[in-house]
């Protein structure tokens, strides 16, 4: 749910009687170290359709897409293979342009003194790392087209430019620039949002990607393929393709909704969640975000510490939360409330955490 991920990847209900958990991590005389700032190299034709001869395996993957998807082709897609390093720093610019600096190292500053990332773990360079070794192919709404490393196998090609040809199509259709654009303050928005689309895509070439037991950073950059195939699965049940254009165009989307398709259909909405504050800290300090993780960022951030089957149980109860972030000087500090849908819930959690 990170800024980062959330680049790379593509109202509320008052409920009584819940309780609230709140998680703080207090960095006190600790020092938080910002995350180093990336050596970016902007292309100078980063917002242009990409070069090259059109590629007749592209416009057959987008018309063979079109009628499994059934999503009309609306103009050519057009295609350019490069060098994985080409890819990468297409990638990282994407994420200079799009990403608030300062929204990278508080994302990294909340893990840290949550404890899911060391003291000395750079978690943009971590997630540019993972992606590096695994990508197959991006599309890229802002060109209207996609990028394909030049070491894929060719059965690793006709994967990724099925993929991606979904994406074209989504992004015809829906405005996936639009969609998956950058929001503060919203990472479970973007995650939610994030999942319909991989989740639509990896539906449709009928991919079947797996929960990942490895790092945080791994885990996070796998969700939005297991969450949201798993989600628009299930729509596809309920109504075809129909309703998964529907989910699409029917406005707010949160994880808990992806990871309970019922609530989805029956429309519950977060709860609406107060952001903490930090009287007792004293003077100083200075809030540098406010953010909401969602029931899968939530689950995310507990499989560190606890089994995958425990950190799904804990988290199913998630009703709303807001975390803030305060810094002064080299210090840091964290609060995270969470409010849960009833008392059993917030009971289960908090024995949970305080484990």
């Amino acid at each position: 749910g990170g800024p980062a991920v959330a680049s790379f990847e593509r109202a509320l209900c008052e409920t009584t009687g819940a309780r609230e958990a709140v998680a703080c991590a207090n960095g006190g005389a600790r020092e938080i170290p910002r995350a180093a700032d990336a050596q970016v190299l902007i292309t100078p034709d980063a917002r242009r359709p990409p070069r090259g001869a059109r590629d007749p395996r592209v416009a057959r993957a987008v018309e063979e897409m079109s009628h499994v998807r059934e999503l009309s082709v609306l103009r050519e897609v057009g295609s350019s293979t490069v060098p994985r390093a080409e890819l990468m720093r297409v990638l990282e610019a994407h994420v200079a342009r799009e990403v608030p600096r300062s929204e990278i190292e508080d994302e990294t500053t909340f893990l840290r003194l949550l404890g899911v990332l060391g003291a000395d773990d750079d978690y943009e360079r971590a997630v540019f790392a993972a992606v590096r070794r695994v990508a197959g192919g991006v599309y890229l709404p802002e060109r209207g087209g996609l990028l394909l490393p030049d070491d894929l196998s060719e059965r690793e090609i006709g994967t990724s430019l099925a993929h991606e040809a979904v994406h074209a199509l989504q992004d015809q259709h829906f405005g996936l620039e639009a969609f998956e654009r950058y929001v503060p303050g919203a990472s479970d928005t973007m995650l939610a949002r994030s999942c319909l689309a991989e989740g639509d895509a990896t539906s449709a070439t009928e991919e079947d990607p797996a929960d990942v037991d490895g790092t945080y950073v791994e885990r996070e950059l796998a969700s939005p393929y297991v969450a949201g195939t798993a989600f628009v699965r299930a729509l596809r049940e309920r109504g075809g393709w129909a309703e998964v254009d529907r989910a699409w165009t029917r406005g707010a989307l949160t994880t808990e909704q992806v990871l309970h398709p019922e609530k989805w259909v029956s429309g519950e909405a977060a709860i609406e969640v107060e952001a903490p504050t930090f009287a007792a800290l004293g003077e100083g300090y200075v809030r540098a975000s406010v953010d909401t993780h969602g029931e899968l960022g939530l689950r995310l951030v507990l499989e560190a510490a606890m089994p995958h089957a425990r950190a799904t149980e804990v988290a199913s109860g998630w009703g709303g939360d807001r975390s803030v972030v305060v810094r002064r000087a080299a210090t840091a500090a964290l609060a995270w409330r969470v409010r849960w849908d009833d008392d059993a819930s917030a009971e289960r959690a908090f024995h949970a955490i305080s484990a």
